[in-house]
């Protein structure tokens, strides 16, 4: 089966049936949709039942469950108990089996994609998209500061959305570009007391279930933008404050924290990364950033964030509330 993601194919292959239903579900999360075999693909993914062994190759990159090799052969990467292996558009993938169920594989499989879009410019990066009358607004970080939550009440408030935590950042013609790498959002269960009707999500997130699947398109529906140029970098951070503020960062201070970010690091002497620091040097440069030390009160009464973004947005320009729905 081929599946289109924006501008690119994936063809996925493999002998297991349960194995192509599980991949065929993470895929479709993150918005490949399928075309056949028609299609001639940009790349391919092999998916076998089998128990990896990792090659001696030096470690490009490692954290917790991740591990990335690269040699002659290409790049080797693990996650979890699944690993692929490949070099240009022909890739292998390792799945023990009984883990094709498992967020191992769903984020390793995600993981091995990002790598191949990496070679033609586009890099992910841990961050929830939104879009404000025409402008678009990133809200970086790791998992943990309140991305998604954030995101959600700003939807609440009428803004649209490319994502609360996956996007993918390119060079475009006009710019940087950010693109959705997923469209339903991902929360815990107690953001429930602060959006009730999420009681009814009782789906769970592929890469995470600990979280809630939030079907966006049913409760929003229209809200969904594939893409956006970003207007506004701003960096979440808990404090224990009453009151969220912002403060301005410079674009090294901005700079350091998008690399942070990101979905995955290559070599020091891959050119992508190379390219990677490049784009990311003329985000910080098309967008003014900002850190948004978070306290209290943008849970408690979630239009607060709209509130203190608007002026940086549009400093010259009153708000005006915009029509429910």
């Amino acid at each position: 089966m081929t599946y289109r993601f924006e501008t690119f194919a994936l063809r996925l292959e493999s002998d297991a049936e349960e194995l192509m239903g599980c991949a065929d579900q993470v895929l479709r999360y993150h918005r490949f949709r399928p075309v056949g075999d028609g299609a001639s693909p940009d790349w391919t993914i092999r998916l076998v039942v089998k128990v990896p062994e990792e090659p001696a190759w030096p470690i490009a990159f490692e954290a917790a469950s991740c591990r990335l090799r690269t040699g002659k052969a290409g790049y080797w990467l693990r996650y979890g108990e699944v690993a692929f292996a490949g070099s240009g558009s022909e890739w292998m993938g390792y799945v023990p089996a009984g883990c094709e169920k498992l967020p191992d594989f769903a984020y390793g499989l995600m993981l091995a994609v990002c790598l191949l879009l990496r070679k033609q410019g586009w890099f992910g990066l841990h961050g929830a998209g939104l879009v404000y009358q025409g402008k678009g607004v990133l809200l970086v970080g790791r998992s943990g500061v309140g991305k998604s939550t954030l995101a959600y009440s700003l939807v609440r408030c009428g803004w649209h959305f490319l994502t609360d935590d996956a996007l993918m950042v390119y060079q475009g013609s006009d710019g940087i570009e950010a693109v959705s790498f997923r469209k339903d959002f991902g929360l815990d269960a107690k953001c429930v007391r602060y959006f009730p009707e999420l009681a009814a999500c009782s789906d769970r997130q592929p890469t995470d279930p600990n979280k809630r699947r939030i079907p966006m398109d049913r409760l929003y529906a229209g809200r969904f933008c594939a893409r956006c140029r970003p207007a506004l970098l701003v960096f979440p951070e808990r404090t224990r404050a009453a009151q969220s503020r912002l403060r301005s960062l410079r674009r090294s201070e901005a700079f350091v924290r998008l690399l942070q970010a990101g979905l995955m690091f290559g070599g020091a002497n891959d050119p992508a990364e190379r390219r990677l620091l490049e784009i990311m040097r003329r985000l910080v440069q098309q967008a003014p950033a900002y850190l948004l030390q978070l306290g209290r009160d943008v849970f408690d009464r979630p239009e607060q964030l709209e509130q203190l973004l608007y002026p940086l947005l549009y400093p010259t320009k009153p708000r005006v509330q915009p029509p429910e729905g």
